[in-house]
């Protein structure tokens, strides 16, 4: 088939959709199929990816209104060129939408209600209310929703399906639901022991002080606050551990830190290619998000091994504390991010190495399943029925057209 696929920046190396997006095009083309990336910015010296043509709308992200309407009108006047579309933003409707990044609607709902206080959270609602960008991309959402053109939706975990169904009344038989994935190494007993001891050493965190990674870009969002409060109860109940902070670290981290005394329990590791080895030295994954489609640093711990703690809006906790299997835990997810006490109470729990031991048997088999080689394995037929039913709806038009045109012949 020739595929395209739409998104609004195409940077692989920022991470993110941006870099699923690019793996996911890297599985289409091995499978056969001729692979277009329809973007509205790439960097100039983005890495050439054997098999992949990337066209381009414009120069400059498309942040703003302007340029965010002209990539959406530019994106949708190249798909009938393909056999199939598939858009990774709810901006363009595309034969097949998967929103790898949730809904607009929702993001903006727990943007506000991360706010600390009802003045602050007001405050915020607002100024969505009133940002042009943000208006505007609820609107292309509406309209790609409810866009004829699209056959079927894509959704990454049970959270979007359900926010599909609550902000749109999309239904089941409309939704195909096809968990997020990653890839990660294979790693045996050995190296996992040699990155422990040299990245413990490293950072000077003893082997029996217990060390919650948190790893996140937006750490705001990520629940850093709410995390840093449930470690200041977690020091008064006498637990050793040490808390390392990777993705985006700045002095607000430190002051925080600082202000809730706990600069001896924090380490500061930044942005790192390093994750696996990461995974690998810390005893559990920490990620109270306020709003997460489907984490992938939640789905890349348990890859590893590594037990997690997340929150209720985030699509990887069906992972963590399965539905459907009774006692395969493999970590704890406090609902409400906020749940400070509840927060806590789950570090305190995984500060147990026989209960981190159980978690961590659970996630056995699990990487296997959530490799993306499986992921587009699940996502290529739908592709395949989206393309059968816009080639149905190209020959019905195309006959309607003739028909018409026969019409006008003899009553001429």
């Amino acid at each position: 088939m020739r595929i395209a696929l739409v998104i609004e920046t195409f940077n692989p190396t920022s991470g993110g959709a941006e870099r699923s997006t690019a793996t996911i095009a890297n599985h289409l083309i091995q499978r056969g199929h001729e692979v277009t990336v329809l973007t509205g910015y790439c960097p100039e010296d983005l890495p050439t990816q054997p098999g992949l043509t990337v066209k381009t709308a414009m120069l400059g992200r498309p942040r703003g209104v302007l340029r965010l309407a002209t990539f959406v009108r530019w994106a949708s006047r190249q798909l009938t060129e393909y056999d199939v579309s598939l858009s990774v933003t709810t901006s363009v409707p595309a034969s097949v939408v998967q929103p790898r990044a949730g809904l607009v609607m929702q993001a903006q709902a727990r943007s506000v209600a991360r706010r600390d206080t009802s003045l602050a959270r007001a405050a915020k609602r607002f100024a969505i209310a009133c940002s042009t960008r943000q208006i505007a991309l609820r609107l292309a959402e509406r309209r790609t929703m409810r866009d004829p053109f699209v056959q079927q939706f894509v959704a990454i975990s049970q959270y979007v399906a359900r926010d599909m169904l609550r902000y749109y009344a999309i239904g089941d038989d409309r939704i195909t639901i096809i968990p997020n994935a990653s890839e990660m190494p294979s790693v045996d007993a050995a190296q996992r022991a040699a990155w422990r001891r040299e990245i413990r050493q490293s950072f000077n965190i003893p082997d029996d002080t217990v060390m919650y990674l948190f790893p996140a870009i937006d750490p705001w969002r990520k629940g850093i606050l709410p995390l840093m409060r449930a470690a200041a109860q977690l020091k008064q109940r006498g637990v050793p551990f040490v808390i390392a902070l990777a993705g985006s670290v700045s002095h607000t981290q430190q002051r925080l830190a600082e202000q809730m005394q706990l600069r001896e329990q924090v380490r500061m590791v930044g942005r790192t290619e390093q994750m696996a080895a990461l995974f690998c030295a810390a005893d559990v994954t920490v990620l109270p998000t306020f709003h997460d489609p489907s984490s992938k640093v939640i789905i890349e711990s348990l890859m590893m091994g590594t037990p997690a703690i997340s929150s209720g809006y985030n699509g990887a906790s069906d992972f963590i504390e399965p539905h459907d299997t009774a006692g395969s835990r493999r970590g704890r997810v406090v609902h409400e991010p906020d749940d400070v006490a509840g927060l806590c109470q789950a570090m305190t729990e995984l500060a147990d190495a026989a209960e981190r031991e159980r978690c961590a048997k659970a996630t056995a088999g699990l990487a296997e399943s959530l490799t993306m080689s499986r992921h587009v394995e699940r996502l290529e037929p739908v592709l395949e029925a989206a393309a059968e039913q816009q080639r149905k709806q190209s020959g019905h038009s195309a006959a309607a057209s003739v028909a018409s045109s026969t019409e006008s012949v003899e009553r001429g």
